[in-house]
């Protein structure tokens, strides 16, 4: 049991981990290219190339989490209680639904092979591009 919270607590400094890197690389980018906007008016703040070089400076840690994670669950460290039923003068029944379980697990590889096959066929680069739309136009950045 405590194997399982100390793989909780680690996946889940991972995640504030790479969302606060995350964060911080958007940042950058901005205040980046604001400076270069301020050079020459026209320029792009967000570009393809700025969004890759940070990027690929995350992608190793990403991955080790996404290994991490996929380890944890290999290694049943991701097995937990469905619900507990709490009955007076009788100890606690755990409460396991299999079929659910794998339901989620076959629903998170198609999310996955999906994410997968829309980065390989170009997908990404335009919700990117409609993303630095709705930034630039609608919100008022850049």
């Amino acid at each position: 049991m405590k194997m399982k919270r100390l793989f909780r607590a680690i996946q889940a400094a991972l995640c504030v981990l790479i969302a606060a890197l995350l964060i911080m690389a958007a940042v950058g980018i901005y205040r980046e290219g604001a400076a270069r906007k301020a050079e020459n008016p026209l320029e792009a703040i967000y570009t393809p190339e700025a969004v890759a070089e940070k990027a690929a400076l995350l992608l190793p840690l990403v991955l080790f989490a996404l290994g991490f994670t996929a380890a944890g669950l290999l290694l049943g460290a991701g097995d937990t209680e469905k619900a507990r039923i709490l009955q007076p003068g009788k100890t606690v029944k755990k409460v396991q639904d299999r079929r659910l379980g794998r339901w989620q697990a076959g629903l998170c590889v198609i999310a996955i092979a999906l994410i997968v096959i829309g980065i390989f066929n170009g997908s990404a680069l335009d919700v990117l591009i409609k993303a630095i739309n709705i930034c630039s136009e609608c919100i008022g950045l850049g």
